[in-house]
């Protein structure tokens, strides 16, 4: 069992930290295409947790209800996922996202770093435009690719899309009351449950489904993934993350929302714009 967790614990560094730190790639892919965005969440600290009650459908119901709630809305946008997998040798990778998404409307601006790349990205309904920034070329060329393009990495939504990640956290089948926190002074309710496998494979490719089918099937189980959520006293979804612990490796992404309401304008880029699949490292 303790190899086949090791092997488990490789694959899934793989699957996760896949094109993070291939700036040449990065770089080539989008923007600067010229060719063609720690531990887990049960180790955060919590602002005045109470505990955990058991899960319960009716809980779900609540969170899906909360999640839709902010997506009939718009709001400032903060996320850092980090991956770390430094127990077995490899780096920590951290990708932070921030800008502002209208979700009623399908539109936003986000600003994405990834190690040394930078990238800006523009939605617009079902496309996403893209340019990235490294030292030495900062404006680069703008790449247009599907919004709704498969996923390829565990816990990463393509392009960063923000409904992806509050799509994959509804897909608990139950939620537990995990306890009251407090959310930029406000007060929350924060809610936990177990991400199916379904959730975890949400839109992905078939190779990379097909990876973490094998892995999943190494371990005799469904994959660690686990989802909060922190739902305000107005009913709307203000916190979502998702968070895997393999021992080896642990990812935890969390995406925070502020100003709900909030006016978004975007600027879609014009002019010369390069069409194609998204980059892989996004």
């Amino acid at each position: 069992m303790r190899h086949a967790l090791a092997l488990a614990t490789l694959c899934c560094a793989a699957l996760l930290v896949g094109g993070c730190d291939d700036t040449d790639r990065s770089d080539k892919s989008a923007g600067g295409a010229k060719s063609g965005a720690g531990a887990g969440a049960r180790s955060a600290p919590a602002e005045t947790e109470t505990g955990t009650e058991a899960a319960t459908a009716e809980h779900a119901a609540t969170v899906r209800a909360a999640v839709a709630a902010t997506g009939r809305t718009s709001a400032r946008i903060a996320q850092t996922h980090t991956i770390d997998g430094t127990a077995i040798g490899e780096q920590v990778h951290t990708i932070t996202v921030g800008g502002d998404f209208d979700f009623a409307k399908d539109r936003g601006n986000l600003a994405v770093t990834l190690g040394p790349v930078a990238f800006e990205e523009v939605f617009d309904e079902d496309n996403v435009y893209l340019r990235g920034q490294v030292p030495g070329d900062p404006d680069g060329d703008w790449y247009l690719a599907d919004r709704r393009a498969p996923a390829r990495h565990l816990l990463r939504a393509p392009a960063n899309d923000p409904e992806y990640t509050l799509s994959q956290a509804t897909m608990a089948r139950t939620f537990a009351r995990a306890g009251e926190e407090t959310i930029n002074g406000a007060p929350v309710v924060r809610y936990r449950g177990a991400l199916p496998h379904e959730a975890v494979t949400l839109r992905m490719e078939k190779a990379t489904s097909d990876k973490i089918g094998e892995m999943r099937r190494t371990l005799g189980g469904r994959i660690p993934a686990d989802v909060d959520v922190w739902v305000d006293a107005r009913g709307r979804a203000v916190r979502a993350r998702l968070a895997l612990d393999m021992g080896g490796v642990t990812s935890t992404n969390t995406l925070t929302f502020s100003e709900l309401g909030k006016p978004v304008r975007i600027t879609v880029p014009q002019g010369e714009i390069t069409e194609g699949d998204l980059p892989e490292s996004l």
